[in-house]
């Protein structure tokens, strides 16, 4: 049985619960689960780290769940852009395990609502797919 760490943020609490149960439920079966919430995106690749060092067991995959829905300032592309950039180098760190990044940015809830089931749905298939494809 492989062990999985789901990385998720804590804001908008309700849609992120939504996709830590729709990840689990498609994981869960072949795979323990370890959830760990961050206090927000640029968090996620830090906290991720940590689990990794401190985990006694190694991890198959990592699946990064959050989401960022732009405002009326640049602090949408800062988060974006350095969330994307630290989940990246860290899977080039740790080349054993899979990662996956499934934060959704949206311009607004609408675009949210047409995104988080499928995307979760599929980022999560796409994590047993590469855990399968890096253990081969």
């Amino acid at each position: 049985m492989n062990k999985i760490l789901i990385v998720y943020t804590s804001w908008y609490e309700d849609y992120i619960k939504s996709m830590t149960n729709t990840a689990s439920v498609i994981l869960s079966p072949d795979n323990a689960i370890e959830l760990s919430c961050a206090p927000g995106a640029i968090e996620l690749a830090s906290l991720a780290k940590y689990k990794i060092i401190q985990s006694k067991e190694e991890f198959a995959g990592v699946l990064f769940l959050g989401i960022v829905i732009r405002g009326e300032t640049t602090h949408y592309e800062l988060v974006t852009n350095e969330a994307f950039r630290s989940i990246g180098s860290l899977s080039m760190e740790y080349p054993n395990i899979a990662f996956i990044n499934n934060i959704i940015c949206v311009e607004n809830k609408d675009q949210l609502l047409k995104r988080i089931e499928t995307n979760t749905k599929n980022n999560a298939i796409a994590l047993r797919a590469l855990i399968d494809e890096k253990s081969s």
